[in-house]
């Protein structure tokens, strides 16, 4: 069976500092290609939209032996201030990992389990500042590794970040070419990447094909556009929504709401994200929309009057849930894999009037 997914490569860099080095060398034990090479299953940096099943392919960084050269020579004339042997061995070590993987994709795995943001790992010394993990097995290690001038004609590898999105026409050639050198493991064969037909969504069918692709939404306003407009549509008073909305307490602005629609003869504020569970400090935004003065609706138009101070609702990709500034929690309402049919928009406004109306 074919599966859409999303995949990802990977750019895996080399400790930029002496210290960084240190840390890698005494107190991790490898590098961060050996914990690919090694391990069966690794918390590794993803964007915010990954998902389960999405594809991740391990790509060894062309420009890391430059970084390699630079500490070399920094240690050789330093000695006296560094273990050298140890710190030189490691480095010995890193050059024969370039020497066979340097430049090249040498390995895929696929996300096992939903994005999470990590707030205890302290990683201001090292040389990545993603803080979004997921956990990646079933990792393979191609027996011959790719070399990005075999694909850079039609992936451009991000120099801006360590995460390049790989969709539609380019996953399948580069599937093909790593199919051609090594074999590859079922869950690739099978695994399609195709982009979202934003241009064929509308008011008819966003039910079908929204759904169908919610979850490969990896901007926040394309996720917003396509689906949750047209669900919020379907469950307020009015079809009118509003968005951007600034919000004011004591005269003075405090947020800026994603949307506020009609929702039981009140103003109710929605907050969407893509995953909420990869969010900094998410509770603390959602206090900015509770227990408001006033809201500034559209250009000119401030509302003081019938605004919900208790309840956000909330969106992801996955879910639908209530936020209560009392008790601040979330109380999810609703799974978006079940909202089919007008039928089920209609139970989810219900659902949610009910859980409003919940003395508390």
């Amino acid at each position: 069976m074919r599966m859409n997914v999303q995949a990802i490569i990977c750019n895996i860099s080399f400790p930029k500092t002496t210290r960084e080095l240190e840390w890698f060398i005494k107190e991790n034990g490898c590098f961060n290609v050996e914990d690919i090479l090694y391990d069966e299953t690794v918390e590794w940096t993803v964007p915010q939209w990954a998902l389960p099943g999405d594809i991740v392919f391990f790509f060894h960084a062309k420009t890391a032996i430059q970084i390699i050269r630079k500490l070399e020579i920094e240690i050789d004339r330093n000695r006296e201030l560094y273990d050298y042997e140890i710190l030189t061995d490691g480095l010995k070590r890193a050059r024969k990992l370039y020497d066979l993987y340097g430049g090249k994709i040498f390995a895929v795995g696929r996300i096992l389990g939903a994005p999470f943001y990590d707030k205890e790992f302290n990683q201001s010394e090292l040389h990545w500042r993603g803080r979004v993990y997921a956990e990646i097995g079933d990792i393979h290690i191609f027996e011959n590794p790719v070399n990005i001038n075999m694909f850079s004609g039609f992936i451009m590898i991000s120099r801006q970040s360590s995460i390049t999105a790989v969709f539609g026409e380019n996953f399948e050639l580069l599937k093909k070419l790593l199919s051609e050198m090594n074999k590859i493991p079922d869950y690739l064969i099978e695994s399609r990447a195709n982009p979202i037909p934003l241009n064929t969504i509308n008011d008819e069918n966003w039910l079908e094909l929204a759904q169908q692709y919610r979850c490969s939404f990896f901007l926040e306003i394309q996720f917003r556009k396509f689906y949750v407009d047209y669900l919020l549509k379907g469950i307020s008073d009015i079809k009118k929504l509003f968005s951007e909305c600034a919000c004011f307490r004591k005269g003075k602005l405090v947020g800026y709401a994603d949307n506020c629609i009609c929702f039981n003869g009140q103003l109710c504020f929605v907050e969407v994200k893509l995953n909420f569970d990869t969010e900094r400090n998410f509770i603390e935004q959602l206090l900015r929309y509770c227990n408001v003065e006033g809201v500034m609706l559209e250009k000119g138009r401030k509302c003081c009057e019938n605004i919900e101070q208790k309840f956000v609702i909330v969106i992801d990709t996955r879910r639908i849930g209530i936020f209560n500034s009392d008790s601040k929690n979330i109380t999810f309402i609703a799974n978006l894999d079940s909202l089919r049919t007008e039928k089920d928009l209609s139970a989810l406004r219900y659902a949610i009037l009910d859980f409003m109306k919940r003395p508390t």
